[in-house]
């Protein structure tokens, strides 16, 4: 290539790079470069904003004179002005454009970022910079959001490592992902003044920082449980693509990234198993994001229980292998919920790749003898302790809920294509688009399916029905439950009679109140519960609904992941083998992606 087309190859490159708008640089992606707002901002729905030409701008001196008269004149605004005008007015300076306090929204609590040669902070009453013990949103992520995902580090540990200030920059962008899901929380809208502080961090922050894998996974979970389903999915393509460069999977990253400090050195290892177990969420849950660490090998240990991991007493790490050797070994092995968890997103994905993609009358055996024992492998080698979920002070074990939903939900999956619970589209929904999948002729075990399905969701409702003061999980385990109520709502239109059908109809009222409680945080989640109660009415014939449509019931084109035992009365169950005549439930995009 000659000088003048390496010149002129060149100068396009950095004509791409000015024109990006700051989102879609901080995420590495292609920009139009429209104004005010590009195509793919306007499509994600967030702020879109530009770098100022850096070309005439001002030196140290100056920029120090502008900062005096901007603090001079902070005198006479309020606190939220002063706020929004001084920090706007320094991105300005700096080459940034992106406004603070976008929406009206309050100013947020102690925010620094560090922007060029700049240090940018935010205070809010009860909240100092460093303090992050007892900011207020910081606080609010480890109470609510913390236990369901707990990945990172203790508070306290947290707190100790920031006040290194070598650290703090690093620390930057994880603080302002953590405030963002924080400030859901508290606020119950979605903080795009702190969208736009994160961002900023990631345009400053070291792009093979391990940090940064943590920061945009929470900020993916954040977009995706507030209806943002592309940026989600960009955000965890970018978590998961930065870990698998980093080769996070291996034992040697957490001993290199952790050094002497064993609590730091178990927090690598829970990023990456998170990151394992919410990719095959992800997947399951919309049948479209693939499951990107399926086919690893991993060698780094599986993590340890949570009240060790808080108390920083850290005891020699258990590995995968030792884990999937449990039934051999001679002497009982304690192994932590965390590696139940993983284990059951293993025998998930197991049942899924050995079950068929299209369901059909001569697989229903070796869906019984093949895909269903990796689920009653898991479900029998359980330890006493780990079958209850609740302990006797009334505590739930979080992540055992996860790994025994999950394996409910995979049964469920696995074994509703081969029952009497056929599947049926309901009309005049925008979210059932999908063409209902092949007919598959009912087997000779049907009943062994259909009792399988029920069981599991029983098993489903009675995790449901765990006596809490409040209704407090991870959002995705929506999907899952859902999928348990869709089956739960053919059985009622199908097979249940007398005192079963009232105990199911009950059943399914406290599992749509359970899902409205976690709607009041993420919308996704509320608007899922309104498809819910639609296709409830349709299919149960009450209240204005929406038509039926009366085309002969097809299975589902695939299995999904699930297990469990349970206990619906099944004595007088007898399967119709009239197909033409039964009910069924059609497959929802966003609530039975685990079919697919």
């Amino acid at each position: 290539m000659d000088s003048t087309s390496t010149s002129s190859s060149h100068s396009r490159r950095a004509t791409r790079s000015s024109l990006a708008c700051l989102p879609c640089r901080s995420r590495h992606v292609k920009c139009d470069g429209k104004r005010p707002c590009c195509a793919r901002c306007t499509e994600l729905g967030q702020e879109c904003s530009y770098a100022r030409s850096r070309r005439g701008g001002l030196d140290r001196a100056a920029l120090a004179d502008r900062r005096q008269r901007l603090a001079a004149g902070e005198g006479t605004l309020s606190t939220s002005d002063s706020s929004r005008q001084s920090y706007t007015a320094i991105l300005q300076v700096q080459g940034h454009s992106a406004p603070l306090m976008a929406g009206g929204l309050r100013p947020e609590p102690s925010e620094t970022i560090s922007v060029g040669d700049v240090i940018l902070g935010i205070s809010y009453p009860g909240a100092s910079t460093d303090d992050i013990e007892n900011d207020p949103l910081i606080k609010a992520y480890y109470e609510k959001f913390h236990g369901c995902h707990p990945f990172l580090l203790p508070q306290k540990h947290l707190t100790r490592l920031y006040q290194d200030p070598q650290r703090q920059s690093s620390f930057t962008p994880l603080l302002a992902a953590m405030r963002l899901i924080g400030s859901i929380y508290t606020s119950r809208e979605w903080p795009v003044s702190l969208r736009d502080q994160l961002e900023a961090c990631f345009l400053q922050a070291s792009p093979s920082d391990p940090i940064i894998v943590q920061s945009r996974f929470l900020l993916s979970i954040a977009l995706f449980w507030y209806d943002y389903k592309d940026a989600a999915k960009q955000e965890m393509d970018a978590a998961t693509g930065l870990a698998l460069e980093l080769k996070m999977f291996l034992s040697d990253f957490a001993a290199s990234h952790g050094g002497d400090d064993p609590v730091l050195r178990e927090c690598w290892r829970r990023t990456w198993w998170m990151l394992y177990t919410v990719d095959a969420y992800y997947t399951g849950t919309l049948g479209t994001m693939n499951f990107r660490v399926a086919n690893i090998s991993p060698t780094v240990e599986l993590p340890c229980e949570e009240l060790e991991y808080e108390s920083g007493d850290i005891p020699e790490p258990r590995t995968l292998q030792e884990f999937n050797c449990r039934e051999f070994s001679t002497e009982p092995i304690h192994f932590s919920s965390f590696a139940y968890l993983i284990g059951a997103v293993q025998c998930a994905a197991a049942a899924i790749s050995a079950a068929p993609k299209i369901a059909t009358k001569e697989d229903s055996t070796h869906v019984i003898q093949a895909a269903d024992s990796s689920l009653d492998g898991w479900r029998l080698l359980l330890p006493n302790d780990r079958k209850q979920v609740m302990d006797k002070n009334g505590k739930v074990d979080e992540l055992m809920f996860q790994a025994h939903l999950l394996i409910h939900v995979s049964a469920i999956g696995l074994h509703r294509p081969f029952s009497a619970l056929k599947f049926n589209a309901v009309e005049d929904i925008s979210s059932c688009a999908r063409e209902p999948p092949l007919d598959t002729p009912i087997p000779d075990l049907v009943n062994v399916h259909t009792v399988r399905v029920l069981r599991a969701v029983e098993a489903q409702i009675r995790l449901l029905a765990l006596p809490l003061a409040e209704f407090h999980h991870t959002p995705f385990t929506t999907c899952m439950v859902s999928e348990g109520t869709l089956a739960l709502l053919s059985a009622c239109a199908t097979l249940l009679k007398g005192t079963q059908l009232s105990t199911a109809r009950d059943q399914i009222r406290m599992t749509l109140g359970c899902l409205k409680v976690l709607g009041e945080v993420w919308p996704r989640i509320a608007r899922n519960v309104r498809e819910l109660q639609t296709i409830a009415q349709t299919v149960l014939g009450i209240g204005a609904g929406v038509g039926r449509n009366t085309a002969t019931p097809s299975s589902s084109a695939g299995p999904s992941f699930g297990g469990g035992e349970g206990g619906l009365d099944l004595a007088t169950y007898v399967p119709s083998n009239d197909t033409t005549n039964s009910s069924s439930l059609g497959s929802i995009e966003d609530l039975c992606g685990w079919y697919s």
